[in-house]
């Protein structure tokens, strides 16, 4: 199975100028500098400490450049932002100084708020992939100034764009929840109500005052 990276990866479209927003290592930015992809590649994040560990990686390559900064204080067509809350995503996107035409992210949380802060900004999502990676549940999207789908309602906001489409993660993402609901399914009702149904779209037949879930045929 795919992990993040991979992911992340095969959504990168050719760009004249990419962004690895929040670098860390630089795996992203190598990725856009070796592909052929990106014409030229930003490399930034919010320290001279952590720009260090892209600078090491990326040390020679003549189309990265690096930028301290706390966001995007530069223009891109293109920008990748991964490894942070989906909080973090929106700050970065609401105080950027020119919006990139094609956005791929990854929150860690909060992935309902990305979606609502993309669309709000005038965006539509054309690809919202549910992936597990080592236990862990993640979304990784695709946004595209003036395209993709502008129209989400709440379960697409909270569970993807794409949440009617079959997934074995996203299955087992709300298979989790269902189950961690449960434990106090009174204080939980409004969210074990939009988990149900969101089961119902993947196929998944939830019994009554059950924690047993049975995938239907």
């Amino acid at each position: 199975m795919n992990g993040r990276l991979d992911v992340i990866r095969s959504l990168i479209v050719e760009a004249d100028v990419a962004a690895d927003v929040g670098c860390d290592h630089g795996l992203i930015a190598e990725y856009c500098a070796d592909s052929g992809l990106c014409g030229r590649v930003i490399a930034s994040d919010i320290s001279d400490i952590c720009l260090d560990k892209a600078r090491k990686r990326l040390c020679g390559k003549p189309n990265v450049s690096f930028v301290c900064c706390d966001g995007i204080s530069y223009d891109c067509d293109e920008a990748i932002i991964a490894g942070m809350g989906g909080l973090a995503i929106r700050d970065i996107l609401l105080s950027a100084k020119s919006l990139p035409k094609t956005l791929i992210v990854c929150p860690h949380r909060d992935e309902y708020t990305v979606r609502k802060t993309l669309i709000a900004l005038g965006y539509g999502i054309d690809v919202d992939t549910a992936i597990e990676e080592r236990g862990k549940f993640y979304s990784v999207l695709r946004a595209v100034l003036g395209g993709g789908r502008t129209e989400l309602d709440e379960l697409q906001l909270e569970f993807g764009a794409d949440c009617e489409k079959p997934s074995a993660a996203l299955s087992a993402r709300l298979c989790k929840l269902y189950d961690i609901y449960m434990r106090a399914p009174d204080a939980n009702s409004a969210r074990l109500q939009s988990v149900t149904a969101a089961m119902r779209l993947q196929g998944i037949s939830v019994p009554i005052r059950s924690r047993s879930i049975i995938r239907s045929v």
